[in-house]
Order: structure tokens, then sequence, then C-alpha cells
């Protein structure tokens, strides 16, 4: 029996990597080689009856980076009255790295006068930032009281021009770095198209290097996957447009799955130099690639039959991973999941923009862990990678709080793993810190939680901190092509 144990244990040791050969404990980021430009800055430290008010229901955040180093950070906060101001569906601001705010009203879209308009008629932000020149933007689903602000939206929220209402659409809009509108707001559906029976909810969206957008949404057109696609079974799918900034489309309505097959999606759009990719699961995670054009450069991708492992075939629709491409020639995907050696992990792969395995690597493997219901990675152009989790496993810790890993463009780890927050470390959390979401740009490293760490809230508070990459992860003079 001792000589079977014995055995098994050095089994384990063998198949485990470098970092989990040893105790390992947690550092601060200065330790592992990422200097804090910022401390935790809480974004929305607001009472319930300010204004703008913190309706204590945070959640759905969204990070991106801009070209000159602003940040832009979105979230959700509803207050369950969604006939009221108040009611925060999908809003955003804008911050500066050094901590001040550049925007600091959170706003959701503006109408073609330049009006904001009300962020009770958004839900479920999906914040980007431009990877081939500057701005921002948002997307989000839509719901009819928006057409009152946005007049070009409403041929699209209408049956027929009037009385009849479309459900929920989805509708992005790209800004300016300093908060202003760049154009209108998009619609990621034609008229026709949402005025058929049931409603589509945003699941991602990104900018393409040619200077259009894509939008993908999770279609809960149930008939259309039999109607208008071909589909054997009726059901919810995953499908996209590619619109140019002048409202115009490039291509319209597309299918995403080759199988024709009902799945679901929550984020999961990302983009390279010349296309762009999606995730969603269909009986587990598949990513298919497309080219700027909207023409699938591959068939499904399955994750676990791509990288051998069945611990790559968790994180659902999208809640439980992350998924981005770095603007050049990479993607990065990551989830929580399980198999055999790693009971629980957060497992993370980078992929080719040909769709092929660039690497694959288990995030959480140098320390103990249990589960993190979000987790996201963020890849810069060079293709080095940052992972963030939430777990309380590290050291029996009472709550969760949020940690992170750098990784090299090869897949080898460049860190240990290290807790995010000054005030949400292993000693001295007093809340829970989850539901981590990042972005790494140049020498930036940007990541944002809901955070339950300020003495003086008992609410969530959506967090951000930014950090100076470690050192030899940027490249110098880059140009895309």
């Amino acid at each position: 029996m001792r000589r079977i144990g014995l055995l098994v244990v050095m089994a384990g040791l063998l198949t485990a990597t470098v970092w989990a050969q040893e105790e390992y404990v947690p550092v601060s980021p200065e330790q592992a080689g990422l200097v804090p430009k910022t401390g935790t800055i809480d974004i929305n430290a607001w009472a319930s009856d300010a204004d703008p008010p913190n309706n204590g229901s945070v959640e759905s955040l969204g990070v991106g980076i801009g070209s000159g180093g602003n940040i832009i950070i979105g979230w959700e906060d509803d207050s369950g009255d969604q006939t009221m101001p108040s009611y925060l569906g999908a809003v955003w601001v804008i911050y500066k790295q050094d901590g001040t705010a550049v925007s600091a009203y959170p706003r959701a879209y503006f109408s073609s006068s330049g009006e904001p308009t009300g962020p009770q008629y958004t839900c479920a932000p999906k914040i980007k930032a431009n990877l081939y020149g500057a701005g921002f933007g948002l997307g989000s689903w839509v719901e009819m009281l928006l057409a009152e602000e946005i007049p070009e939206l409403f041929d699209v929220n209408t049956i027929g021009g009037d009385p009849g209402v479309t459900e929920m659409f989805p509708v992005a809009q790209p800004f300016n770095e300093d908060g202003t509108p760049e154009g209108p707001a998009l619609a990621g559906v034609s008229d026709a198209y949402a005025e058929r029976s049931g409603g589509i909810r945003i699941s991602d969206w990104d900018y393409l290097s040619n200077g259009n957008i894509v939008i993908g949404g999770e279609s809960r057109q149930q008939a259309d996957l039999v109607d208008v696609y071909g589909g054997a079974a009726a059901g919810n799918h995953s499908i996209f447009s590619i619109v140019r900034k002048d409202g115009t489309f490039v291509k319209s309505e597309t299918l995403v799955d080759e199988a024709k097959v009902a799945g679901s999606q929550w984020h999961g759009i990302g983009s390279t130099q010349n296309g762009f990719a999606v995730r969603w699961d269909s009986g587990g995670p598949k990513v298919r690639m497309f080219d700027n054009q909207g023409n699938p450069t591959t068939g499904n991708i399955v994750m676990s039959t791509l990288t051998g492992d069945g611990g790559y075939g968790g994180g659902g629709r999208g809640d439980g991973a992350g998924f981005h491409g770095n603007g050049k020639d990479a993607y990065v995907i990551i989830n929580t999941g399980s198999n055999d050696l790693y009971t629980n992990g957060t497992f993370l792969a980078c992929l080719n923009a040909d769709g092929t395995l660039k690497w694959k690597a288990v995030a959480s493997d140098d320390v103990p862990y249990s589960s993190s219901d979000r987790v996201d990675a963020a890849i810069n152009e060079a293709g080095y990678v940052f992972a963030v989790w939430s777990d309380m496993s590290q050291l029996s810790l009472g709550s969760n709080i949020v940690f992170g890993r750098v990784f090299n463009p090869d897949g080898t780890p460049k860190t240990g793993t290290f807790y995010i927050s000054e005030r949400a470390t292993p000693e001295n959390y007093v809340g829970e810190a989850r539901r981590p979401r990042a972005a790494w740009r140049d020498d930036t490293i940007a990541v944002i939680w809901e955070d339950m760490n300020n003495p003086n809230f008992d609410v969530r508070i959506v967090a951000l901190r930014v950090f100076n990459a470690p050192t030899g992860t940027g490249i110098e003079n880059f140009m895309l092509y």
C-alpha cells in the first residue's frame, strides 16, 4: 500500500508544472513585477439616493484601454424599476491611468444631436477599445424607449413603423477618447430582422482592422434557426452582423455555427489584423474564425478537442470565460473547468489567428484553488497574457479575492500568482472581491472587479487598479503591418 501511494505521489509530481512543484504563496503585484500606477479606486462609491446612485446590484463589468492611454470602464447597476432614470442598465466612465476621471458621470448612448440618452433603456454592457486607432465603444441590448431618444433606431424598434414594438436588440456606439460620440448608435440587426418573433440579446462586439464594426447577438428568435438558417430544430443561436460607422451593413445577420444547432453566447468576440473570431457554447465551448468581410475561414473548433483536455470545455455560454484578440495575430481564451489532474482550475489557451493552438496552460496551478464563477484574460500585441480570477481557497480564505498571473508568448508562466488589490490581500480583506475583467495595451494593465472592501459601503462597488506591465513584456515601435 505504501509503495502504491508513493508511486501515485511521484506521478503527480512528474505531471505537474514547475510552479506546482513547490509550496507557493501568492505575493503582491510588486513582488511579481507589476508596478502599481494606482491604488484601488472606487468608481461608483455613491449613496443609493445620490445622483448618480449606487443601486446595490453591480454586475456585468467591462474595461478597455484606448490608444491615448485612457481607460473606459462599464457596468450594470439596475434599480429594479426600469422606468426610473436611476436604473443604470449599461453605463461607462473614463479614467486616466493616474486614477483621475476624464468623464466621471455614467453615460450610456448619445443621440445624433449629441445629447446623452437615458441609461434605463439599456442592459448588459460590452466595453471595447479600438485596437487599430483611437476610440472606445459601448455595446448593449436596448429596449423600446431608447428609440424615443435616438430616432435612427425607431424603425428597428417598431413593427412597420408603428404601433407594434419589437423586443430587445443589440446596439453599439463608438466614442472618442474624451467620451464624446464618434458616430451614431449602430443597430446590430436590420429593421425587418428585428420584427421577427422574439428578442436578440447582445453577445459581444468589436472593432475590425478595416474600420468596420462586428456586432454579435444571442438570438432568442428561436424559429429563425429553422426558418432563416435551415437548422433542424428551433432554439437560441449566435449571430453577427458587420456594420460601417454610418450604420449601413457590410454583412447582414449571419449564423455563427456551421452545424446550425442551438447554442448560447455571452461575451466572446475578438479581432486580429485580418479578421475576427467568435467563442460560443453548444455542448461545450467552440470557436470559429472569420475574415473582415464575415466569411468563415474555419469550421467549428471544439476547445476540448483542440487542446486534448476536457478542462478547456468549461465556461458555459461565456459567464465563466473570457475571449479576446490582440489586434494582430492571436486570441486568448480562459475558462473555469475541471479535469482528472486539476479537479478544478482556471484553464488558459492561446490560439493563432488561423484557429490553431499556440499553447495551453492552467493559470491557477501554482496555488490552492476551489472555483471561480467569472474569469478573464488580456493579451497584448506581443502575445503576453494576463489571467485574472477570484477564489477563496488561497490560504483558506473566508471570502473570494482577486488574483492574477502573467504568461509569456510561448505559454510559460512569467510570474506566479499574485493578488490584485492592496486592500483585498490574504491578510487584510474585509469583504468579497470577485468577477474581475482585464485589459492590456502597450505597457499598461487595467483590472476591474466587484468589490466589498470599502468599509464605508455594504454594497458592491466597481473597483479599478492600474499597473505598469512586468518588464520585458512590451514591444517597441510596434506597427500592425
